[in-house]
């Protein structure tokens, strides 16, 4: 059976006030689940600023010195594969750049949403959250080969693009498990949840990341996700990179509920970003062990 996305509204703007106003409401009790550290508010300031100094990145970042552990351990695991091992923030810094250690900040700070254990049926948190930092690795890599946006931002929009899933997961529980116990193969998550919800995780995704001051882009490919044909906005690029890499990571297995059931992107999202079938081969080819590696990010 072949999926077909049906048309509806993914943005608040586009919903009429009432409906809006209730929505804005209920999202912004759920922010509150989840409120993004201001450690990582800090980082994502210093590494857009184009006077920030490379100490200033480091003073902010040490201020947490559990955040810095982590950082380091997740450095220096297999996705990286650098030659020596890195022992201090300094170095990595110099090394990697402002964007890849925000990138790895975020990481490491998203993480903690993650960590409490949690399943119904096919989910698990876990799963969800090696879903996401795949779809970050994908998207970078997606990015790289038809050289289309920043491959370091294309991470930061994949691995935030269900973001709303967690929420849902943990600030509406009962709901979360009806609807985990309701998808299939055949129903994309989303048609899901507008059953249950009146509202779906890519809207309430790209409403907190919006309230975090995220970078629009970031913004928009959250909310475009699972409708990246749609698009019409200045980001298409970023949105139809994420809408591939997570087709692709749920298609090799690497799901957010359990089930692949993400509907393939339309053949304009492919012609736009310049991926023939030369250029899919290849990132096929390389999916593989990228989210290998990427596994090793997020364990």
């Amino acid at each position: 059976m072949t999926l077909a996305p049906q048309p509806m509204p993914v943005t608040l703007e586009a919903l009429e006030p009432a409906r809006r106003e209730s929505l804005e409401r209920l999202f912004g009790r759920m922010e509150q689940v989840a409120t993004l550290p201001v450690i990582a508010q800090k980082v994502l300031q210093l590494t857009d600023s184009e006077n920030a100094k490379p100490d200033e990145l480091r003073e902010a970042i040490q201020t947490d010195p559990i955040l810095v552990a982590r950082i380091l351990r997740r450095l220096n695991s297999s996705y990286y594969s650098l030659s020596t091992k890195i022992t201090d923030l300094r170095t990595a810094i110099s090394l990697l750049g402002y964007r890849e250690i925000r990138n790895l900040a975020m990481t490491v700070c998203m993480s903690r949403l993650y960590e409490t254990p949690g399943h119904h049926g096919t989910y698990r948190r876990e799963a969800l959250w090696e879903h996401c930092v795949a779809v970050g690795a994908a998207a970078r890599l997606v990015a790289r080969v038809c050289g289309r946006g920043m491959p370091e931002e294309a991470y930061i929009a994949g691995l935030l693009h269900d973001l709303g899933i967690i929420l849902i997961d943990q600030s509406l529980r009962r709901h979360f498990c009806q609807i985990v116990s309701s998808i299939n193969p055949n129903t994309p998550t989303y048609e899901v949840e507008q059953q249950f919800l009146s509202f779906d995780h890519a809207l309430l995704g790209s409403f907190v990341a919006m309230k975090w001051n995220l970078p629009e882009p970031v913004v928009d490919a959250i909310a475009y996700h699972h409708f990246s044909g749609d698009y019409r906005g200045p980001h298409r690029d970023l949105v139809h990179v994420v809408a591939v890499a997570n087709y692709l990571c749920s298609r090799a297995g690497w799901t957010s509920l359990g089930v692949h059931n993400v509907i393939a992107p339309p053949d304009q999202v492919y012609a736009g970003l310049g991926l023939d079938q030369i250029s899919l081969a290849i990132i096929w080819d390389e999916l593989e062990p990228t989210l290998g590696r990427a596994e090793s990010l997020a364990t």
